[in-house]
């Protein structure tokens, strides 16, 4: 704790104008930050009445505030030797002994300070961080959390350390999801600047991405039932087909509060038997990303063209507007909306404009290293033509995803696993019967781990389930896919 206890017992048999006028003195320059005169009042009290626990550490608080941790440790050694169990002597002893790096013996009196309560959020951080010097990471982050949970003040000092000991074993990726944690967290002590600082370095270092970014991919993948969900096509054939994929990015402009930046998107699959179902999409986009600590705004643009076996498809405008708001420690509220307009080649009639509203969270877990995502999105469509057959294109919708992530860089720095599932309720507009109106649910199930390889290079293999039920039998179907893909970047 560290902190002055006013109302303590004075020495007996102190003088009123002596002893105890030097007492209050003593501890009024204390409370006033006054340490070489609190130190001084208090040194020669304690000299006076070396039985006294509590004089030697009012002495330890001053001499600790002052930044002279060998004499603030001789001074709570005194008053625990004195009085074992008087609040926090244990506990600021063991936070002395950690700052001159003696951190076995400032376990001891930590524990010490935890078994003897009550529970303090010091204690706990500063376990934590004994644990991530001797590299037991697991621990000492999850003695971090609890740290914030009992203060949240302690969240950007906490995660700032645990940056700092990533950072020293090389962890960049994880060191920096840290400085951003503090960056977002609570703070009574310019923690989260020092952690801004830090991330805003580590930005203009080699780490930083660069400008340009070029990834490339190849791969294969296993479709059991070959469907063209927005035609509702569903083939009940399944083929294997390899695919290539390539991204170009090139920030246009980067600065501390803002980043605007194009690229182009590239997808091809080769199937081995049905030819048909080749499909080509070309995807160029443009991106604006607000880069501010507690609100996160990305302004997306796209157009994107798809072609089935050489033949025009699909081609689509999107505008993207997501917010992200992390204002309560490791908690983030979303907030998002899109516009598409939809224009079919081979059959006009299905053009259609769609729109959809997001509101979810995403809460990260164990110091950064988990996130569980959930988001609600109405959204509606609705035909462009008047002689369209709506009863199979205008609709209302209700989507509900959920997702898990986890970061194992504790395994292999880069190395991420997660799994999620979507569900999607459509009830649509026209009745195609008196009386009846097409309903369809949709569930999607993924789960998906992407392995870091040697240098610019990972493996990623992903499994989809997604089940289509309709009260119209013919557009009901099963799909599974299995792929695997190799990448590259630079």
């Amino acid at each position: 704790m560290i902190c002055p206890q006013p109302g303590s017992s004075q020495p007996p048999g102190s003088g009123p104008e002596t002893s105890s006028n030097r007492l209050e003195r003593g501890l009024e320059a204390l409370e006033a930050g006054d340490w070489p005169a609190a130190t001084a009042l208090l040194t020669a009290l304690s000299e006076d009445y070396p039985g006294e626990a509590e004089l030697f550490y009012y002495l330890g608080v001053a001499a600790a505030s002052s930044g002279d941790d060998r004499t603030a440790v001789l001074a709570f050694a005194n008053a625990a030797a004195l009085d074992p169990r008087l609040d926090w002597v244990q506990a600021d002893l063991g936070i002395s002994l950690y700052r001159l790096g003696e951190f076995e013996l400032a376990e001891e009196h930590l524990l010490e300070a935890l078994l003897q309560g009550p529970e303090d959020a010091d204690v706990l951080l500063h376990l934590g961080l004994i644990d991530l010097e001797g590299g037991n990471d697991d621990r000492g982050e999850r003695l971090l959390e609890e740290s914030v949970a009992l203060d949240a003040r302690l969240g950007a000092l906490a995660f700032y350390h645990a940056a700092n000991y990533a950072l020293d074993r090389g962890e960049m990726g994880r060191g920096a999801g840290f400085l951003e944690q503090a960056v977002l967290a609570p703070d009574a002590d310019g923690w989260r600047q020092a952690s801004a600082e830090l991330l805003s370095t580590l930005g203009e270092s080699d780490h930083s991405p660069p400008r340009l970014r070029l990834e490339a991919a190849i791969g294969v993948e296993n479709d059991d039932n070959l469907t063209v969900s927005l035609q509702d096509l569903s083939t009940g054939i399944g083929d294997v087909a390899a695919t290539l994929q390539g991204e170009v990015d090139l920030d246009l402009i980067r600065t501390e509060s803002v980043a605007v930046s194009i690229g182009y998107d590239f997808y091809q699959s080769l199937h081995q038997d049905l030819k048909s179902f080749d499909l080509q999409a070309n995807e160029p986009h443009i991106e604006i990303r607000g880069l501010t600590t507690s609100l996160q705004p990305v302004l997306r643009y796209a157009y994107r063209r798809e072609s089935y076996d050489g033949a025009d498809y699909l081609a689509a405008h999107s505008v993207d507007l997501d917010l992200a708001l992390c204002r309560w420690g490791p908690l983030c509220a979303l907030i998002g909306a899109t516009f598409e307009d939809l224009k079919f080649d081979p059959a006009p009639l299905r053009d259609a404009n769609r729109y959809s509203l997001r509101v979810g969270q995403e809460t990260f877990f164990w110091s950064g290293r988990a996130s569980f995502a959930l988001t609600w999105e109405p959204t509606r469509q609705n035909a462009q033509r008047q002689n369209a057959p709506r009863q199979n294109i205008d609709y209302s919708a209700q989507i509900v995803q959920s997702g898990v992530t986890i970061f194992l860089d504790s395994l292999r720095e880069g190395l991420v696993a997660g799994v999620s599932y979507d569900f999607e309720a459509r009830d649509y507009d026209e009745i195609s019967s008196p009386g009846f109106r097409r309903k369809d649910d949709r569930h999607v199930i993924w789960t998906g781990v992407r392995i870091p390889l040697l240098g610019p290079t990972r493996a990623s293999l992903d499994y989809v389930r997604i089940a289509s039920r309709s009260n119209i039998s013919r557009f009901n179907y099963d799909e599974n896919i299995v792929s695997f893909r190799l990448s590259a970047w630079r």
